[in-house]
């Protein structure tokens, strides 16, 4: 039979209180900040991070609870009443011999102390829970430095992108005067669209590989393959913004005319698909695990905790797994629309037997590439902005170890990334086209205007060529 810790005397002076009488407010905010700092700490001891709990833990808290009219003791008398009494509504539990095993029956007697004593802190006092978690963050996707580098990338890519579609080859097709000051910026665009496109698809496919990375080592420390700690809310943000990274190149090579076509570009793409593949497949295999619910089957404590506890979880089912099947859907159809493309280029007889169909698809053509093209500029926004409203909210519900915010030195060289592209747009838009491109060669080769454009088979020949010869600049 378990002892009744409610009604133990430890001296003369002091006797436990009744359960009834204890001081479990939810209102109170001492109360809730020693339960929550308690119960942050357990799982601190449960997860393997420390071996056991600091004594002060244990003390405020039952300070806390005791009535305001009770007498308080001292804290070796607190330690004693938690560590042989109350505890032993747990340790004694182990002996019921009708358990099937030893996991089951670890848990607290039903309407005892302990049972109240753990739970309180979980139903009433949440947020103090995970305040107090050991909980890090993830800097290398979510630091100030990275969603700099988001908004910069998206930001240059949007105005590519309105820029490109009022070109005389976009969908608008206007033609400025030349030798004007729209053909002048319209030429900076066009020149340094390549080099962007470029810069784009290494960072899309260097943000696909680390969140396969990622996915990988949480897969298998979920199962016990490798040791350490994995992070659920780093793989969440991983998957989720590598996605939005491979739209950057994507809605860039929609609106892009005339840029050449390169065999390490090709593999560049074909880098972004594999992966791209390969974390949606960890991602719903692992990931279903855990459902994004409460009450998480989780292996690892303090993750299933914060999961259960912390984590927005409405904004994780209702915006931003949404969001990103949306983006990925986009990507199979242009993947598949380009597979297509490339099996009927040079065959312009194809659609002779579907003479309906080929008037339908030289009259809506265009306009199905702005559609897509608007859907992309839309859905890579809509990913950005729901990803920083995830990371404020996090951020809100974490303690004071979170390291979501803080600047690394990875983030500061992928800000760094997109300066190339703007050295770039600034030189074409200075010197002009041809002289802004005949200072990224050398002087054996100069830069001549083409005019002869033949989009079949010379679409590296679009703007400029290229002729041997001393350059005069």
């Amino acid at each position: 039979m378990a002892l009744n810790p409610s009604h133990i005397n430890f001296s003369i002076d002091w006797q436990a209180p009744a359960l009834s009488a204890l001081n479990f407010d939810p209102k109170n905010r001492t109360v809730c900040a020693a339960a929550g700092a308690w119960k942050a700490a357990s799982v601190g001891v449960f997860q393997g991070d420390s071996i056991v709990m600091t004594a002060d833990y244990v003390t405020n808290y039952l300070s806390a609870i005791l009535p305001s009219n009770a007498t308080p003791p001292n804290n070796w008398t607190l330690l004693i009443w938690y560590n042989d009494y109350i505890m032993t509504e747990l340790t004694s539990n182990l002996t019921n011999t009708s358990a099937t095993n030893a996991a089951d029956s670890a848990i607290p007697i039903p309407g005892s102390l302990l049972e109240k004593f753990n739970s309180f802190p979980l139903l009433n006092c949440t947020a103090d829970v995970c305040k107090n978690l050991d909980w890090t963050g993830d800097p290398d996707v979510s630091g100030r430095g990275m969603l700099i580098t988001y908004y910069i990338a998206a930001g240059f890519v949007t105005i590519y992108f309105c820029v490109l579609t009022l070109s005389d080859e976009g969908f608008f097709k206007l033609q400025p005067p030349a030798g004007s000051r729209r053909a002048w910026l319209l030429a900076g665009f066009e020149e340094s669209a390549s080099t962007f496109l470029d810069a784009t698809l290494i960072f899309a496919v260097s943000m696909l590989a680390a969140a396969c990375f990622r996915l990988s080592q949480a897969l298998f420390q979920e199962f016990g393959k490798s040791s350490g700690h994995w992070m659920l809310y780093a793989s969440i943000g991983s998957i989720y913004m590598s996605t939005f990274s491979s739209l950057l190149p994507l809605l860039l090579q929609l609106s892009a005319h005339g840029v050449r076509h390169h065999w390490l570009r090709v593999v560049l793409w074909t880098l972004v698909i594999v992966l791209g593949i390969a974390n949606e497949a960890l991602f719903d295999y692992f990931f279903g695990k855990a459902n994004f619910h409460l009450f998480s089957q989780l292996k690892d404590v303090l993750e299933a905790v914060w999961l259960d506890l912390c984590s927005p979880l409405k904004l994780l089912n209702y915006a931003l797994d949404p969001t990103l099947r949306i983006a990925q859907l986009l990507l199979i159809l242009n993947a598949i629309s380009y597979v297509i493309w490339m099996a009927c280029r040079g065959r312009p007889n194809m659609l002779e037997g579907w003479p309906r169909f080929r008037v339908f698809w030289q009259r809506a053509s265009r306009y199905i590439k702005l559609l897509n093209m608007v859907l992309c500029c839309l859905v890579m926004w809509s990913m950005l902005g729901l990803f920083h409203i995830y990371r404020d909210q996090v951020n809100d519900a974490s303690g004071k170890e979170n390291q979501n915010s803080d600047w690394t030195f990875g983030q500061v060289l992928a800000v760094a990334t997109w300066v190339p592209v703007l050295v770039e747009f600034v030189t074409v838009l200075k010197y002009g086209p041809e002289e802004g491109l005949v200072k990224k060669i050398s002087r054996k080769y100069t830069i001549v205007p083409n005019t002869n454009f033949d989009d079949e088979g010379k679409d590296d020949m679009r703007y400029l060529r290229v002729e041997t010869g001393q350059s005069n600049i």
